[in-house]
């Protein structure tokens, strides 16, 4: 199988063409900015390299984050137009999935940690055991990351790629765990290639994975909502663990959406995942199961809108009383759904005591919200 990949949403730019797993042609240059005027030449003389005709390519891949808002979209730009140009598969992979197959064949270590810095103090990272995610990738502080990590490796080796993997794998070592630093520094785009090969070809586009909002405020027009699929469990599973203290696996997501009356609801911005909220309706009740926005789009109205989505779907599903549960300490959170009508119905002492907050109030609301003014995605 022919694959052209390539790579910009970091610190380089990179374009590889593989023929079932082999290298017909491979360029990697480091490289902070000017992805944009550098890639269009680099495949040209890639698929020069290569001796092929675009047309002989088989399947399309790009890394879709995290990495720079301006260098995760010239990529994916200049792929999907290749896509609708050549009816190709496009496959999408992560720049922290792309650098842990590298650093695993690297090290021969099949435990890795990526930490790359993403600059305000903060670092991307993820923990992966083969291909699987065992720690999502997410941005945290640097500390919060490395404690993260190390609450999911134990007792395993662990090999370490990314821009910060020098002082991660110091500090790994230094509280008992068997670290080796890797010289992964940086996507490549060989390892896209070699990533996309092994997966099921998708039937829509890749989409970019941005894991902090953007400097620019969001226009409240650009906002939209569509329903989930099941193949978004691994999006909200994801923006899960960036809102919330105590993250859920992906398979609760999936097994939410497989059951009647489960459903979810995502909100995105220029294809930019924003927040979601997941519910089930059932005997004429529906309950919020979580809901959660990304730090930089908070008070953008998305949380209300997801709500008031939410509920006419429920409705839809025959349910006449919403109910859900908040810490009584989230005071924004409370004043959001007492202006959606809910009230207090109940209260579980200390339930979110552990989490550093009070009591769980359970809150309950009649169906269908009066004028709420939510229209269906």
């Amino acid at each position: 199988m022919k694959i052209l990949a390539v790579d910009t949403a970091l610190g380089a730019c990179s374009v590889a063409i593989t023929d079932t797993g082999k290298a017909l042609a491979h360029r990697w240059v480091a490289m902070p900015r000017g992805h944009a005027e550098e890639l269009a030449p680099m495949v040209e003389r890639s698929m020069a390299d290569a001796r092929l005709a675009f047309s002989d390519v088989e399947r399309l891949a790009v890394t879709t984050g995290p990495g720079t808002f301006t260098g995760q979209r010239v990529g994916l730009a200049f792929m999907r137009g290749l896509r609708v140009a050549l009816g190709r598969p496009l496959i999408g992979v992560t720049t922290l999935e792309a650098m842990a197959a590298a650093a695993r064949a690297q090290a021969g270590i099949s435990v890795v940690a990526v930490v790359h810095e993403a600059k305000r103090g903060d670092v991307y990272g993820a923990l992966y055991h083969a291909r699987e995610a065992v720690l999502p990738a997410r941005v945290l502080p640097t500390d919060a990351m490395l404690e993260a990590i190390l609450a999911k490796v134990g007792a395993e080796q662990v090999a370490v790629a990314g821009t910060a993997a020098p002082d991660a794998a110091s500090w790994l070592a230094s509280h008992g765990v068997a670290s080796t630093e890797t010289k992964v520094r940086q996507p490549d785009a060989l390892w896209v290639a070699k990533l996309a090969e092994a997966v099921p070809a998708p039937t829509d586009a890749a989409r970019p994975l941005y894991l902090r909002a953007p400097d620019a405020k969001l226009a409240a027009k650009a906002i939209r909502l569509r329903p989930a699929m099941l193949a978004d469990a691994p999006l909200l599973a994801n923006l899960h663990a960036q809102t919330m203290r105590k993250p859920w696996d992906e398979a609760f997501f999936r097994q939410v959406l497989e059951d009647r009356g489960g459903f979810a609801v995502v909100a995105e911005a220029h294809e930019t995942p924003l927040g979601y909220v997941l519910a089930r309706a059932a005997a004429g009740e529906a309950e919020i199961l979580s809901i959660g926005v990304l730090s930089g789009y908070r008070r953008s109205g998305v949380a209300r809108r997801l709500l008031a989505d939410a509920a006419i779907r429920a409705s839809a599903l025959g349910a006449t009383t919403f109910f859900l549960e908040v810490d009584e300490a989230n005071t924004a959170a409370r004043r959001l759904y007492e202006c959606l009508a809910f009230a207090v119905a109940g209260r579980r002492k200390g339930y979110y005591a552990g989490e550093g907050g009070g009591d769980a109030l359970l809150m309950k609301a009649r169906l269908p919200f009066v004028g709420n003014g939510a229209k269906l995605a």
